[in-house]
């Protein structure tokens, strides 16, 4: 998910214009935009069918709706008509992308594309598994300076992903990095990347000058790159940002086909702007760690409006995750005061 960051840089070259919800647009050969409706303050999510040389590659499933379904069910029934979807390509496990991926393969047969850590970490969430206890999480946050009220209110708003997914599939077939494969005949390549997710995939055709970029890069908002309380002392926007050496490389007219918001040309000067937005919160984030700050202290830092509970897990994450970035560049300190509690100090 996108956090609400609106960057006030110059703004990508939108060829298209918004899709209503369920709509569809070709928005290069072969290559149909699907947008989808999601539950939250983020209220859409693009997703695409590929033709594939006689049959059709889903990339994405939505959330698990059933207006979801029967949207899909009609642009099937209007583009697919009685070909064959061979596979669900998944970027990466949030619902809102491997939603219905369950469901395409029981209702289509589609074999599922996906990165290993990403498909275990869908199963792992799926269960009261180690990575997905939201009690561990609220005590987490409680650890960083939430107060227990709003550690509760934060608790109580969260879900499995058993609970709103259809189920994943037992079987996969595992992307890797750098790795290619053909559509329709042309050749994709998988580009991995950290830091939103464990190994989010996009994918890039050089013969169609086309990248589906899913969440790693976003044309307006900015990606919610969270730490996890299985790691406390990880680094994911290091890992993200690094992720960008990977997108420099592409040619600067390449169609950038994200999940949220609309396809739009200019991707170099998105991964600058990008760069600087984190480097800006980054300074905004250590100047105000002259004294010691939790991370919720640094939440209005980051974030100038009021955030729902459902909000402030990601508002958390987002906290943690600049903070930790400082403390590996040796800008900041983490330390525990008397009472347990976590707080970042920059250092002279």
């Amino acid at each position: 998910m996108g956090s609400d960051v609106v960057m006030t840089v110059m703004q990508p070259d939108y060829p298209f214009e918004t899709l209503a919800i369920g709509d569809t647009r070709e928005v290069a050969p072969g290559i149909h935009w699907i947008r989808m409706a999601l539950p939250f303050q983020l209220n859409h999510v693009n997703l695409w069918l590929l033709e594939d040389d006689g049959g059709w590659t889903v990339v994405d499933t939505g959330y698990n709706t059933e207006d979801t379904r029967a949207h899909w069910k009609r642009a099937i029934e209007r583009i697919v008509g009685r070909q064959s979807i061979r596979r669900t390509i998944v970027t990466h496990f949030h619902p809102d992308h491997l939603g219905l991926a369950g469901w395409f393969a029981e209702e289509y047969g589609t074999q599922l594309w996906i990165t290993y850590a990403e498909y275990l970490q869908a199963h792992l969430g799926t269960v009261d598994s180690v990575t997905h206890d939201f009690n561990r999480w609220a005590a987490f946050f409680v650890e960083n300076g939430l107060s227990e009220d709003r550690a509760a209110a934060y608790r109580a708003n969260k879900s499995h992903l058993g609970d709103i997914m259809t189920p994943v599939p037992a079987r996969l077939r595992r992307l890797h990095d750098r790795e290619t494969f053909t559509i329709n005949g042309r050749e994709w390549q998988v580009i991995t990347g950290g830091g939103h997710s464990p190994e989010h995939a996009a994918l890039y055709c050089p013969a169609l000058r086309v990248v589906i970029s899913g969440d790693q890069v976003l044309p307006r908002i900015t990606t919610n790159v969270s730490l996890w309380y299985i790691e406390p002392e990880g680094d994911p926007l290091r890992a993200y940002l690094r992720s960008f050496d990977k997108f420099y490389p592409l040619p600067d007219d390449v169609l950038v086909l994200p999940s949220h918001d609309k396809p739009f040309y200019g991707l170099r000067n998105r991964l600058d702007a990008l760069i600087a937005h984190h480097d800006q919160r980054c300074e905004a984030a250590e100047k105000a760690c002259a004294d010691a700050k939790t991370a919720v202290d640094i939440i209005p830092v980051l974030f100038n409006r009021m955030l729902d509970d459902h909000q402030l897990g990601f508002a958390m994450g987002e906290s943690l995750a600049h903070l930790n970035y400082l403390v590996g560049d040796g800008r900041l300190e983490r330390v525990r005061d008397r009472s347990n509690i976590i707080r970042y100090q920059r250092i002279a």
